[in-house]
């Protein structure tokens, strides 16, 4: 049996066009598609839950005289505990994987479902690939970042005539289609369709986290974006640059796109006023946001959060930060932190409170962390710090892992994060504050610190945060670059 979108996508369009002014991927996602539909695959029962495996159709994205892959589709998997406790929230999980993958057989999301007594789900195929275009003249399979560098590098060729081209688009519809799925299946079998939803995803998955949280903010409460804080692109993005003197080696599909020579141009804002998350900010006040980070992310730097934090602080009044030391993009480690932020917004309980300074002066970098802990915030069980110095004085970079110039091979870099312990500077009846204070090097190299805490939550989980990164000393190998210079070179 399938079921087709009613009036629910009419109904979103009229919230978000009463709270926030439409844009043109609102439009998008909002824009009945009568290819939506849905269908049980299989039925999997166990002793302490049941798993559903659904096959949905989320849209036509242009026809086919575009790409090999107009219709989009995607497997869901959908886990019901036998005892729903927390029924009114749910958790989605976006993923990758390709048309090509078996029909899942498990939800990688089902111990969050067992552990919190609630639905959990996971999408598949964000984006839904792998595709051609019929106007690349390459004609290659396109998939992941290819796809994404492709719709920009038309989008900015053709002088931005159709913004649907932009993969986001479609990312996004996909996951907005996967909400009501759930619901409208749940409703179908009788179970307590849930009221909100947490949704996470990492790297591509994790720009359409942002997004989706943007376009669907009445239904998304939290958001968890992994690995993905290339937010206010431009900026961000021309840190890169002056850090490495080019490109990190994966870019390299927005590279042979020739995306890096548009950093001035005006269509790569007007493209970000269509994506960039950072466009969306006054779509999160009600929003809460865990953002996880690896230290030695190869595509972002540990200091991203310099261009728009303290925007989506005064947005959210009080969005949350875990960077995991001595990991890269592929991250690990965050599963039980991100557990009990699932929890706390769930039960709605108070989340804790970390709120941090960071300065420098001729010789020294400080930071400075006050824990408030009042009205039921949870005090921290330990603070400590994270440091490490890059392995050469040529490039700014903390990645793990890079081009070796001479050979053109990727290869470690030998990047450790040591931990470190902080300062107690005191505590009053409702707060806490502590700081760690660096000598600035002084033999070329450059060095990274932030501080980490640690907090009780619910059913026995920690919850891990950390401040911002500081590093020092506050100077680029590289100056800015511009027009045909960026182009640059990939390290």
């Amino acid at each position: 049996m399938m079921y087709f979108i009613g009036l629910s996508c009419i109904v979103v369009f009229i919230i978000i066009s009463n709270n926030c002014l439409a844009t043109p991927l609102d439009d998008y996602v909002n824009t009945p598609d009568p290819m939506f539909s849905w269908k049980r695959l299989q039925t999997y029962p166990f002793p302490t839950y049941t798993l559903f495996i659904m096959n949905m159709t989320s849209q036509r994205w242009f026809d086919d005289s575009f790409s090999s892959q107009p219709i989009w589709w995607h497997y869901i998997a959908i886990t019901v505990p036998k005892n729903i406790r927390r029924y009114k929230t749910a958790f989605l999980m976006i993923s990758s994987g390709d048309n090509t993958d078996p029909v899942p057989t498990s939800n990688p999301m089902t111990y969050l479902a067992i552990s919190s007594s609630s639905v959990t789900a996971t999408i598949w195929q964000i984006p839904n690939q792998p595709f051609q275009f019929w106007a690349d003249p390459l004609k290659k399979l396109r998939e992941e970042d290819a796809l994404i560098a492709w719709t920009w590098k038309q989008y900015l060729d053709t002088n931005g005539m159709d913004p649907r081209v932009l993969l986001r688009f479609p990312m996004t519809k996909a996951v907005v289609r996967a909400m009501d799925t759930i619901e409208q299946f749940l409703l179908q079998e009788r179970i307590t369709v849930p009221q909100e939803f947490v949704v996470g995803g990492a790297s591509k998955r994790g720009w359409t986290t942002w997004t989706t949280a943007a376009v669907d903010n009445t239904r998304v409460v939290a958001a968890v974006p992994i690995v993905m804080d290339l937010l206010n692109i431009r900026p961000n993005m021309m840190s890169h640059y002056r850090s490495l003197g080019g490109w990190t080696f994966v870019f390299d599909d927005y590279y042979e796109m020739n995306i890096t020579r548009y950093m001035d141009n005006p269509l790569m804002d007007k493209l970000s006023e269509m994506v960039d998350p950072y466009s969306y900010f006054d779509r999160y006040s009600k929003t809460k946001i865990f953002q996880l980070q690896g230290a030695g992310d190869e595509f972002f730097f540990p200091d991203s959060e310099d261009f728009f934090w303290n925007e989506l602080q005064a947005a959210t009044g009080g969005s949350h930060l875990r960077r995991i030391p001595n990991t890269g993009h592929s991250i690990r480690g965050y599963e039980e932190s991100l557990s009990s932020f699932y929890l706390s917004v769930a039960d709605r309980i108070p989340l804790p409170s970390m709120k941090w300074t960071r300065t420098m002066n001729g010789t020294h970098g400080f930071i400075h962390v006050t824990i408030d802990f009042s009205s039921g915030k949870p005090k921290p069980t330990t603070v400590s710090a994270y440091q490490a110095r890059t392995s050469d004085t040529l490039r700014r970079d903390f990645r793990q892992a890079k081009v070796d110039q001479s050979t053109g091979n990727i290869v470690a870099n030998p990047i450790v994060w040591a931990n470190t312990g902080v300062q107690f500077q005191g505590q009053s009846g409702t707060t806490a504050s502590y700081s760690l204070t660096v000598s600035i090097p002084t033999d070329g190299y450059w060095l990274a610190t932030f501080i980490q805490a640690t907090f009780d939550g619910r059913q026995g989980t920690i919850l891990t945060l950390t401040t911002e990164t500081l590093i020092l000393p506050n100077t680029y190998p590289v100056p800015e670059c511009h027009d045909q210079e960026c182009y640059g070179i990939l390290v």
